[in-house]
Parts: C-alpha cells; sequence; structure tokens
C-alpha cells in the first residue's frame, strides 16, 4: 500500500500565537476586536523646540533694537518715566510667581488650584498692559511723542513690540486653560503648561531689562 503524503500548508503560518493567521495581524484587515490605532501626533518635544526658536528669534530682535539704542546715546534726550510703570513692574513680576504655582499645581494634578492660578496669571497679564497703555498717556500728558526725541520714542518701541508679545503669551494662556483635556494627553497638554511658562517668565526678564535699560542706564 503506497504510502500517503500531507501537504504541507504555507498559506496558514504559525507565529506560536495559537496559529493566528494574517488577519489577526496589524496592518492586514480584519482583527474587529482590536482596539483603534492610537492617533498620531507629534511628540510633545514640540512645544519646547517652539517655545526655544521663538527666545531666540525675540532675544535677537530686541539685542539689535538694545544696540541701535545704546549707539544713539549721544542723541538721546531725557524724559519724565512715567510712575505707574512701577506698577506695572511689580504686576508682572508677581504673573510670574503665579504661573509658576499653576505650573506646579499641574504637576501634582490638582486642578482646581491650577485653573485658579493660571487665572490669576492671565488676569494680572491684562493688567499689565492696561497699565502699559495708561504710561503711554502719561508720555503724552508730559509731552513726550513718538517723534518728540530718540529716547521717548525708543520708550514707545520697546514697550510697544514688549507688549505685543505679552498678548502672544496671554494666546498661550487661553490655549492651555480652555482647550478641551480629552483632546490631548495630561504629558501633552504639561509640556504646553511648562513652555508657555518659560515663555512668560523670559517677558518679565525682558521687562526687566528694558525698564533698566530705557529709564535708570546712563
Amino acid at each position: 500500500m503506497p504510502a500517503t503524503l500531507t501537504p504541507t500548508k504555507y498559506d496558514e503560518p504559525s507565529f506560536g500565537d495559537g496559529g493566528r493567521g494574517f488577519d489577526d495581524l496589524p496592518g492586514y484587515g480584519g482583527g474587529d476586536n482590536r482596539p483603534p490605532e492610537p492617533e498620531r501626533l507629534p511628540p510633545p518635544e514640540g512645544y519646547r523646540i517652539g517655545i526655544w526658536l521663538t527666545l531666540a528669534s525675540v532675544t535677537m530682535l530686541f539685542a539689535a533694537l538694545a544696540s541701535a539704542y545704546v549707539v544713539n546715546r549721544a542723541n538721546r534726550m531725557p524724559i519724565v518715566m512715567p510712575k505707574t510703570l512701577w506698577l506695572s513692574t511689580t504686576v508682572i513680576l508677581i504673573s510670574s510667581a503665579t504661573f509658576e504655582l499653576a505650573r506646579r499645581m499641574l504637576k501634582r494634578r490638582v486642578e482646581t488650584k491650577f485653573k485658579l492660578w493660571i487665572g490669576v496669571t492671565t488676569a494680572l497679564g491684562v493688567a499689565f498692559l492696561v497699565l502699559q497703555l495708561v504710561a503711554w498717556s502719561e508720555l503724552k500728558a508730559a509731552g513726550f511723542y513718538v517723534n518728540k526725541n530718540l529716547h521717548s520714542g525708543y520708550s514707545y518701541l520697546f514697550t510697544g513690540l514688549h507688549g505685543v508679545h505679552l498678548i502672544g503669551g496671554l494666546a498661550a494662556l487661553a490655549f492651555v486653560t480652555l482647550r478641551n483635556q480629552a483632546q490631548w494627553t495630561a504629558l501633552r497638554r504639561r509640556v504646553a503648561v511648562d513652555a508657555s511658562a518659560l515663555y512668560w517668565h523670559f517677558l518679565t526678564g525682558l521687562w526687566i531689562v528694558l525698564f533698566v535699560l530705557l529709564f535708570f542706564w546712563k
């Protein structure tokens, strides 16, 4: 009696997992019981890279303007410093502290206190911008306009540009505060808040430098 050979089935591979076929492998269809693939998003480090690039460009901008301000020292005339700037300086320093408190509350996952301190920071940022407008009105009342002399011109330029960048910081605050938490992971949210805090602290330090440069540097 001739021996009967059993053909090998090459179209049913076994992977040591109970004989799963290709339909059970990722990327080959089927597998209705598998969980959906997670949404592919750029890594959260992109927030940090983006903020560092932003800080580099802002630093170069103000460094160029400050260099021009120093070079034109002989053509500058003294101006009266608005007293409101002392208050606005205090406000932005406090806002930097409250932002740091908010960041730490988020790291500890204390959501209520995070929202409290981030709201205080936002209010202080808006107050700073309002106080800058009041300082401009005080300069105008004292007779110092943009085209009065180089010193007053630089004062408006520096404070105005700083205010524009602070508005960008407020936009970042609104983004991390109002965005639906279900739309991003806890890690991505924390990295975004860290990047926004870094930007805010940078603007605080930049304001101190500009304040000293405009009204105290001789």
